[in-house]
C-alpha cells in the first residue's frame, strides 16, 4: 500500500468515533440529490485513489460472493466451483451467498492487486458502495469502510465538510 494510503487510513481510525457518529446523524436525515452528490464524491475520490495501488479491502474484508461470481472465477481460473467453495469460502450469515474463510483474498496477488480483477465479484466492484442507491441510510456502513478503504474515507469527509 502507498505510504499516502496508510496515512489516510491512520486519520480515519484516529477520528472513526466522530466520524460514525456524525454519519450517523446524517443518515436520519432525508437530502434530497444526496444520492447524486456523494456519487460525483465517488468520481472525484476516484480519478485520484487508484483501488490497485492499495488491495486493503481484500486484506480486511470479505466480497459476498454471488454463485455467478463463483462460476466466471472458477471457469477463468480452471478450477472446479465445488472445491474452490470448499477451500476457500462458507456461506455468509444471510445464507443469500459466501464469503472468504480466511483473509487475505486467495485471489490477491502479492502485490496486492487482484489475479482476477476483471472478474471479481460484484461486491467488490460496488465497494465502498459510494455509488449505490439510498447512500444516506447506509452511512454508518461508509464509516465503517473509511476504516479499510482510503477512498471511502475521503467521500466520508467530503460528506461531513458539507455541514448538512
Amino acid at each position: 500500500m502507498l505510504p499516502e494510503y496508510q496515512r489516510l487510513l491512520e486519520k480515519s481510525a484516529a477520528r472513526y468515533k466522530d466520524i460514525l457518529k456524525q454519519l450517523r446523524f446524517l443518515a436520519k436525515r432525508n437530502k434530497t440529490g444526496f444520492d447524486s452528490l456523494v456519487a460525483g464524491f465517488h468520481d472525484e475520490v476516484f480519478s485520484k485513489i487508484n483501488c490497485l495501488d492499495c488491495g486493503n479491502c481484500c486484506r480486511a474484508m470479505s466480497p459476498r460472493f454471488r454463485e455467478t461470481d463463483i462460476k466466471l472465477i472458477c471457469k477463468a481460473c480452471g478450477r472446479d466451483p465445488k472445491s474452490f467453495k470448499a477451500e476457500y469460502l462458507k456461506p455468509d450469515e444471510d445464507g443469500v451467498g459466501w464469503v472468504l474463510r480466511e483473509l487475505p483474498c486467495p485471489l490477491q496477488n502479492e502485490d496486492g492487486s487482484c489475479s482476477e480483477y476483471e472478474l471479481r465479484t460484484l461486491s467488490c466492484r460496488e465497494f465502498p458502495h459510494t455509488r449505490s442507491r439510498a447512500i444516506q441510510r447506509k452511512l454508518a456502513g461508509l464509516a465503517h469502510d473509511s476504516l479499510v478503504c482510503p477512498a471511502a474515507y475521503l467521500i466520508a469527509e467530503k460528506i461531513l465538510a458539507l455541514g448538512l
